[in-house]
Formats: structure tokens, C-alpha cells, sequence
């Protein structure tokens, strides 16, 4: 009995191995084929594009997201004594003096939703076009970004803070990829994108589960 349990979970696992690198093997070559394919699009963009400029990726529902410091506390103690100054018929009021060693601790920093809009990715830059504010990240000031799993968070050079824009988990590897993709044409620099896909491709092809013809 026992055996055949461990035969059935063993069964299990393999179909689930498999199923995992099939799907991550199917997204890989479809973003080799669209690296090798696509160069951007004058349709479907949410933003008028400049002279010269196509779109990688429109994304509505989106949010832009900025740190914002959360409720502080006082924390330590306080002592003193409490002195009476005056009789009354309901009792004596006093007088509390004393010392305090407390100190106010800030609160955290927490990335909340600061406004809802959509998001646009070209081969110049990323633009968030929001309810309430637009925000421009130019490829040509782009100094670092990083991406999330729901959002990706780019600094520039003529903005202090970073522009971090949350799309959401489902459509979090199909922006990473698009904003490479953008971004590589803006370095016209695709043929070294396509090399790194193509050499993930051959490692996870080097990874293929036993029993997957």
C-alpha cells in the first residue's frame, strides 16, 4: 500500500515538473520570438507618441505609488509627583510636575497608491498618466530601475525620488519583458537581448524533466 502511495505522489510531482517547465519553456520562446519580431507599434497607445517614437506596452488600471511615512509614537517613560493647590467640596485639584524621557519614534516609510492611471512604454520613455499627475521617465535620464513582481520603480536624473508604477502580479512578466525589449531598442542594442534569451533558452532546454519527450 505504502509503495504504491509513493508511486502515485512520485506520479504527481513528475506531471507537476513537467507542467512548470513547459509553461516557463513556451513564455521563453515567445519572448525570443517577439524579440526577434516586434519594434514597437503607432497603434493602440494611450499617450501621442513624438517624431520617430513607438509603443512597446499600454497598460490601464495601473497605480503610481510613492513611500509615505505612517502614524509615529511616543515611546520611554515619564515620572513626577502630583501636588495638591486648592480644596474644592468635590475634592482637591493638583498640580502634576515632573520629568519626561520620552521620545517620538517616526513612523514607517510604506509605499501606498497615490493615483490610478495608465501606463505607457515606448522606445524614449515610460509615462504614467495619472487622474491627478503625468509622470515622464526618459530613457536618456534613466539612471537605475527595478522590477517587482506588481510594479516596476524607475529613478531618473531630473527627479530626486523614484517614479514606481504598480500594474499588478498577472501582467508583472509580460511588462518586464516589454520594458527590456523598449529599452533595448532605445540602446539599439536587441541583438545583445536576443543572445541572452537565446542562452536561457539552451539552459532550460538543458533542464528538461526526465520523461518529457
Amino acid at each position: 500500500m505504502f509503495e504504491g502511495h509513493k508511486a502515485k505522489r512520485a506520479a504527481e510531482e513528475q506531471a507537476a515538473a513537467v507542467k512548470a517547465w513547459s509553461h516557463e519553456a513556451a513564455a521563453l520562446q515567445a519572448q525570443l520570438d517577439e524579440a526577434r519580431s516586434f519594434a514597437g507599434t503607432t497603434t493602440n497607445a494611450l499617450i501621442v507618441l513624438k517624431r520617430g517614437e513607438v509603443c512597446f506596452a499600454s497598460v490601464r488600471e495601473c497605480a503610481l505609488v510613492e513611500a509615505r511615512r505612517g502614524a509615529g509614537q511616543w515611546e520611554g517613560r515619564s515620572r513626577g509627583v502630583s501636588i495638591p493647590v486648592l480644596r474644592t467640596p468635590l475634592g482637591p485639584v493638583r498640580y502634576r510636575v515632573g520629568s519626561s524621557r520620552g521620545h517620538y519614534e517616526a513612523g514607517p516609510e510604506v509605499l501606498q497608491p497615490v493615483d490610478s492611471g495608465t501606463m505607457s512604454i515606448t522606445n524614449a520613455r515610460v509615462v504614467f498618466a495619472g487622474q491627478k499627475t503625468t509622470r515622464e521617465c526618459l530613457f536618456s535620464k534613466l539612471v537605475s530601475y527595478e522590477h517587482y513582481s506588481d510594479a516596476t520603480s524607475f529613478s531618473v536624473s531630473n527627479r530626486q525620488k523614484p517614479t514606481t508604477i504598480r500594474y499588478g502580479v498577472a501582467l508583472g512578466p509580460e511588462i518586464h519583458f516589454r520594458f527590456e525589449l523598449a529599452l533595448a531598442h532605445f540602446r539599439d542594442d536587441v541583438a545583445t537581448l536576443i543572445t541572452q534569451l537565446e542562452s536561457e533558452l539552451t539552459a532550460l532546454q538543458n533542464r528538461r524533466p526526465a520523461g518529457l519527450l
